[in-house]
């Protein structure tokens, strides 16, 4: 399995979560490693920057419904930005489009407060 690049930034008390490429199931451990050594650090508030994401596949999207329910279970959020248009009609055709709080950029993810 093939690492992914993801870079990590504290704002407040958000943590943004940059990643590097494409989120497939060749690197979803890499991330969902990352997630649960923030939530172990009482870490609910995760933003993730999705512009150098151009593709996600069907691991991707469970992962990230997985870990959406889980802060949402810890009274926390997960927020997305930057999607390009080939992941805003995957999750428009998966439904899940109404299901995560998808903003334009990071200054919009940031002040949305839940």
């Amino acid at each position: 399995m093939a690492d992914l690049k993801i870079d990590t930034l504290s704002i407040g008390s958000s943590i943004v979560l940059t990643l590097k490429e494409s989120l497939t199931y060749k690197n979803c451990e890499e991330l969902e490693k990352l997630f649960g050594s923030l939530t172990g650090d009482n870490k609910n508030r995760i933003i993730v920057d999705m512009q150098a994401v151009t593709f996600l596949d069907s691991k991707a999207l469970e992962l990230l419904l997985s870990m959406n329910d889980t802060l949402s279970g810890l009274g926390g959020s997960l927020r997305l930005f930057g999607l390009n248009s080939v992941c805003r009609d995957t999750f428009i055709a998966t439904r899940l489009i109404n299901v995560f709080h998808i903003y334009s950029d990071m200054q919009h993810a940031l002040r949305r407060e839940l």
